[in-house]
């Protein structure tokens, strides 16, 4: 898959005729899901490219002029959008200008990207203060519009934002059914305070992590990490470990059936379900059994079939 970043006022590259899917596209969830086949079906009919068009940076970075925290990075989405086949992702490079076009700007553009066939969801705004919607998109006739309706779950839209708030709960089971699989941050192996090992004879992976994630609720998780390919099931910790009256948030995974030297090493943690909340306890004891505990309840539980066959599908490198 071929990865193009764009700028809307120099246009370079040399575009074929394609069907395009357009939107931020922050999770790639089951919503976004359909849409996305749905171009990938009409690129095959027509015999077009097919491609994604998305938008780097967030758009509410540029607007408010501060960080935002996503479900994906823009590598894990252009990784997520290589499995689903596509030829091509644009990335458009998202600025002030490029929000104060016209809706005949953004159609001629879109019109020199040659596209035929654009496919998006019914609430797709474009143009300056987003004056542009899916009706002014079909006015013109420059190329094919397919507008996808709103995919549901439980009689409720599927949205990143409907999503977000269910991983700050740790109700990341239920978050992981909306996005169809299970939802991960990635980094890389930092030296911790060593307690897994020294005093606990628990090892963990302590994980740097990318600042740009939307981090689970604070607790104790069961899930995996992928680590150089391999997929290992872990109990993951978010928290500030109070018994021994830690300040810091650390994020630290004990990696089952895995005893190997990584420090530096780049790692995804993925969290299924979440089994408590983090305690503070009276001793080391009574913690060190309770993670034992933890560890057997990650080791019997059996993950949902479609949920791991959708994820190994998007990470999993052949």
């Amino acid at each position: 898959m071929n990865v193009v970043s764009i700028d809307a006022f120099h246009l370079k590259y040399p575009f074929e005729p394609s069907c395009a899917c357009i939107g931020y596209f922050d999770g790639i969830h089951k919503g976004h899901k359909e849409l996305l086949l749905n171009c990938i079906e009409q690129a095959d009919k027509n015999q077009l490219k097919k491609v994604c068009i998305t938008f780097d940076p967030d758009p509410w970075v540029i607007f408010k002029n501060e960080k935002q925290k996503h479900l994906s990075t823009l590598s894990d989405k252009i990784q997520i959008l290589s499995s689903y086949g596509f030829d091509e992702v644009y990335i458009l490079q998202f600025s002030k200008e490029f929000a104060s076009l016209s809706i005949e700007s953004f159609h001629h553009l879109l019109k020199e990207m040659n596209i035929k066939i654009l496919i998006c969801g019914f609430d797709f705004k474009y143009g300056q203060f987003n004056s542009g919607n899916v009706d002014t998109l079909k006015k013109q006739n420059d190329f094919k519009v397919i507008v996808i309706d709103s995919v549901n779950f439980s009689n409720l839209k599927i949205s990143t934002s409907r999503i977000e708030p269910l991983i700050l709960k740790g109700e990341l089971y239920q978050s992981n059914v909306l996005l169809d699989y299970i939802y991960s941050i990635s980094g890389y192996i930092e030296h911790g305070f060593k307690r897994g090992t020294n005093v606990l004879k628990i090892p963990t992976a302590n994980l740097n992590v990318d600042q740009e994630y939307i981090l689970p609720k604070t607790g104790v998780y069961a899930g995996m990490v992928l680590l150089e390919n391999q997929f290992y099931k872990a109990m993951i910790n978010i928290g500030t470990n109070p018994t021994f009256n830690n300040q810091h948030l650390t994020i630290e995974a004990h990696i089952l059936d895995f005893d190997e030297d990584i420090y530096g090493q780049k790692i995804r943690f993925f969290f299924y379900d979440r089994i408590r909340d983090e305690m503070k306890f009276h001793s080391i004891d009574e913690l060190k059994n309770q993670l034992l505990r933890d560890i057997q309840y990650v080791d019997q539980l059996n993950f949902d079939e479609c949920l791991l066959k959708n994820t190994r599908n998007i990470f999993f490198k052949n």
